[in-house]
């Protein structure tokens, strides 16, 4: 429920104009709501009003966290540019702590019509994570292009989770259509905070893929039905310092536009 309180309201308008889908409009000089069954509860009113004076589903906008300066784009561009997907893990647990930092910070990656129906699984220890690896491999054992990776694993190698002590996944509803997107997202938050924390990541794609087409993989992960496993990374204390950032392919960029 929207709330607007008329007292300290100064009737600017920003509410109004920041709204997706129209909820404000001014009225005889006083700012109302309308049709709020199509509130999407994406909290941009609440983020805006310089006097808190809307607040959604009862909680007041002064108790929300204020909007502190951004990283300078330097230190973005050193983070987006110098994190690695690391493979190489200390044989330590990942603090719960720290994983759980990181994940509160990922749960405000942005969804599709603000659904935020992505959920998190978290599989700790690599006895867990082998018999995971097992589930995985065992899908793919009959694709010629995972042979390699079936014959490293019934070696008694990891090629699933590289011996990571922690993998996590991002699930979401596997019949929205932009579930997939919303996971992806989450997950590139979520590796995006962990070196800041000291932890490394990779993504998991083979144990992504699995887990995405066929549902006895996703058994194996105790999923509950109806979600699917769209994104996820294995995670641990990294072994090794990367001291330079690789070289990559050239920009490539069409652009569209009005003709001048």
């Amino acid at each position: 429920m929207i709330h607007i309180d008329h007292e300290r309201c100064i009737r600017c308008g920003l509410c109004a104009k920041v709204c997706p889908l129209l909820c404000f409009r001014l009225e005889e000089g006083v700012m109302r709501t309308r049709h709020e069954e199509y509130c999407m509860r994406c909290g941009q009113c609440t983020a805006i009003c310089p006097k808190a004076a809307v607040s959604l589903d009862g909680a007041p906008a002064d108790s929300l966290r204020e909007v502190k300066s951004f990283l300078s784009f330097e230190e973005f561009d050193n983070l987006a540019r110098g994190r690695r997907s690391v493979r190489a893990f200390k044989d330590a647990p990942v603090p719960r702590e720290l994983l759980l930092r990181a994940l509160d910070c990922a749960r405000h990656a942005p969804t599709g019509k603000n659904f935020e129906n992505v959920t998190w699984l978290v599989v700790e220890g690599r006895e867990r994570l082998r018999r995971l690896a097992d589930a995985v491999v065992d899908f793919s054992r009959h694709d010629e292009r995972m042979a390699a990776v079936t014959r490293s694993h019934d070696a008694g190698h990891d090629p699933i989770f590289r011996g990571a002590p922690c993998a996590v996944f991002a699930l979401a509803d596997s019949k929205y259509d932009l579930s997939a997107c919303n996971c992806d997202i989450a997950v590139s938050y979520l590796e995006l905070a962990l070196p800041t924390l000291g932890l490394g990541a990779c993504w998991a794609g083979f144990a992504m893929r699995a887990a995405i087409h066929s549902a006895e993989v996703r058994r194996a992960f105790g999923v509950e039905e109806g979600l699917t496993p769209f994104a996820g990374l294995m995670v641990g204390l990294p072994e090794l310092k990367y001291l330079r950032v690789p070289a990559r392919r050239e920009l490539r960029v069409t652009w569209l536009a009005d003709k001048d």
